[in-house]
């Protein structure tokens, strides 16, 4: 378990880390232009000014949590949000890159349930 808990912690920093500097340094290939109701998502985005921005920042500082292993609880925790709504523009706007997401969003499940021991005491009733 611990061996698999490590594949998955320094698979989905590396998934982060790409995705943040590939943003921040505009790496790669440009991206096809998005249709219809992506579009107008993506075109929120845009009109937002500061959306991407946070949203690449918590994934680029989540990723160098989960790849040094410093402050890896938090990390995860932070995380969650961003592979959410990762997951649900893909399941209900874009219908594309599904199993992806799904990953992203189901490894960072596994690492919160592999630490559960931090954060169980957050769902105690007193």
């Amino acid at each position: 378990m611990r061996i698999a808990i490590i594949i998955v912690r320094l698979l989905l920093g590396g998934m982060m880390l790409f995705a943040s500097i590939s943003y921040f340094f505009n790496l790669g290939p440009a991206q096809p232009q998005p249709t219809g109701d992506m579009a107008t998502l993506m075109a929120g985005f845009m009109a937002s000014k500061y959306i991407f921005p946070v949203a690449k920042t918590i994934e680029l500082l989540a990723g160098l949590t989960l790849i040094s292993g410093k402050f890896l609880r938090i990390g995860i925790i932070v995380l969650l949000p961003i592979s959410i709504n990762i997951f649900l523009i893909h399941a209900v706007v874009t219908k594309s890159d599904l199993p992806m997401a799904t990953a992203i969003l189901l490894a960072n499940v596994f690492l919160i349930y592999a630490n559960w021991n931090s954060y169980k005491h957050l769902f105690e009733w007193k």
